[in-house]
């Protein structure tokens, strides 16, 4: 089990101890480990018992558990607690914003055991007559219920990425002579998945060689409850089908009398050439209202993931990051980058241990002992600054002089109408300091819905101002949304692909980044951090 999987059972076991009325001191232990084991970024599974022991939080209960976990992928103390509990109340004890306090209510007084129950009950207006809730939360409880259950059954790409490696890799090692490529959605890099579409050249009983985590039902085939759409196609137009699957509307509409099957051919990129035609990469082939000739010079000129100089917007210990400076410098430049912006959070994210002005004294002083001790490599010093509520910044102007980059982002009071949202975006981006607006609807893919903004008037404001917008590469967010991107590139608004990094490995999210800037058709030239570190430099000081 990866770590990720090991803390969210000990999270889930505290809701459900909580849920039931068990011992506050035993919850908050469980909750406790959760915090520990998921922060690590050793795998658990290859620790001893000796190392396990000295992870803070974890006492010897818990370290048995942890044992049971690797050793059996269960824990029994969960397993009666599932067994105790509803499905449908552990459904709803997953939806953001409904703890095991709330749920208990509307589990125990109200009777519903179900988020289908639960929303029916608030448009009868029963959730606002109960203690401790009222009209606002109702409210807002119906607009997550929608929200979550028009997500179901839909994963973020990397989750997809992972379940098409299982799946192909298991059709190829039982039969090695059949072809077999995954199209649709994924090929075409949606940062959302609703269905996994396979296609492969030879009739197999796919359901056998994905054992328990496949399913079959009514409505189709599932693996691990996302759906799974599995179609022989001829070997002789393989090629020309994975193509065909894996385009727009648009796109098929000129490709269909102008790309033919050739024999003998390995890959997609050779029918293209076969047929007379540059090559378009799938993930800019549902590209709206784009002809075949545009597609072209739009992938004459995209982003590729080997542009990335610069690793700009990171955490460190400062923070709410996992690493120090040098750490995160170290890796950077072991990754092939030429330099790295650290921007810890500001003084109020005091949930993310803010930088206080005198913090922001002592990181910068050690990024200049950092950067004295590297070859070939520059820290740059950034800050992540909270726009506060009324659009102003989180330090005084002296302070954010300091900075060599400041990215202005909303953390806090995100519930606002779009009137709000724009006029505290907008006098941001106006602040002569700021160069970078970050994460810029704040969304959570699959978990939050942004606040509302109007997107032309954001990205007219950073044209006006000089203003970067970032393309946040955590797969959870990937906001500002790839739709946006020509709009930008048109004001001549740069895109930078930041990682958000809070630790190491969070590095790597640049890759997911690149998709998403790719798909909405980022060029180099537009891209911020393709630039050198000596470019990058010229462009902070305009």
């Amino acid at each position: 089990m990866t770590n990720k999987q090991i803390a969210n059972s000990f999270n889930l076991l505290g809701k459900l101890m909580e849920l039931h009325g068990e011992n506050p001191f035993k919850v908050r232990s469980y909750y406790s480990a959760y915090q520990a084991l998921r922060r690590l970024d050793r795998p658990i599974a290859d620790m001893t018992e000796e190392e396990r022991a000295e992870i803070k939080g974890v006492g010897k209960a818990i370290q048995a558990k942890i044992g049971e976990l690797i050793e059996a992928g269960q824990m029994n103390t969960l397993n009666r607690y599932i067994e105790m509990t509803p499905p449908g109340v552990i459904e709803i004890l997953s939806i953001k914003g409904l703890g095991p306090k709330k749920v208990q209510t509307i589990w125990k007084e109200m009777e519903v055991e179900s988020p289908g129950e639960l929303l029916y009950a608030c448009h009868e207006n029963r959730l606002m007559e109960m203690k401790g809730f009222g009209a606002k939360t109702q409210a807002d409880v119906i607009k997550k219920l929608n929200f979550y259950l028009s997500s179901k059954g839909q994963i973020l790409y990397p989750t997809a990425e992972t379940l098409v490696a299982e799946i192909t890799d298991r059709i190829s090692d039982a039969h090695p002579q059949a072809m077999v490529n995954a199209v649709g959605e994924y090929a075409m890099k949606q940062p959302i998945i609703t269905s996994l579409e396979i296609l492969i050249s030879e009739d197999i009983e796919v359901g056998t060689l994905l054992g328990d985590a496949y399913e079959f039902g009514e409505e189709g085939a599932t693996y691990h409850g996302v759906q799974l759409d599995v179609e022989v196609v001829d070997e002789a137009t393989f090629l020309l089908e994975t193509i065909m699957r894996s385009s727009g509307q648009d796109l098929l509409d000129e490709l269909e009398d102008r790309l033919v099957e050739h024999e003998g051919l390995e890959d997609e990129e050779e029918v293209f050439e076969a047929n007379g035609l540059s090559y378009i990469p799938p993930e800019i082939r549902d590209y709206p209202n784009a002809s075949l000739e545009t597609l072209v010079d739009i992938a004459s000129e995209l982003v590729a993931e080997e542009d990335i100089k610069g690793v700009v917007h990171s955490h460190t210990t400062y923070s709410d990051g996992l690493y120090s400076v040098q750490d995160m410098a170290e890796y950077s430049q072991e990754l092939g980058y030429e330099y790295l912006v650290i921007t810890d959070h500001s003084k109020s994210a005091f949930y993310a241990n803010g930088l206080s002005v005198e913090r922001v004294e002592m990181q910068q002083r050690e990024i200049d002992e950092v950067n004295a001790g590297m070859a070939d490599f520059q820290v740059l010093k950034g800050i992540e600054c909270d726009i506060l509520y009324d659009g102003s910044m989180d330090y005084e102007d002296h302070i954010l002089e300091t900075f060599d980059l400041v990215i202005a982002s909303i953390h806090s009071q995100l519930k606002m109408d779009e009137a709000k949202a724009n006029e505290r975006l907008i006098r941001a981006i106006e602040h002569p300091q700021v160069k970078m607006l970050g994460h810029m609807t704040g969304r959570l893919l699959l978990s939050r819905e942004g606040y509302p903004i109007d997107h032309a008037k954001i990205i007219d404001a950073c044209a006006a101002n000089g203003v970067c917008i970032e393309l946040n590469a955590n797969p959870h967010r990937l906001d500002i949304d790839y739709r946006w991107i020509k709009q930008a590139m048109d004001r001549g608004v740069m895109i930078s692909i930041n990682p958000d990094a809070h630790n190491k490995e969070g590095i790597k999210d640049i890759k997911f980044g690149v998709l998403a800037a790719r798909k909405g058709g980022l060029s180099k030239e537009m891209c911020l951090n393709s630039l050198t570190y000596e470019a990058f430099r010229g462009w902070l000081s305009q």
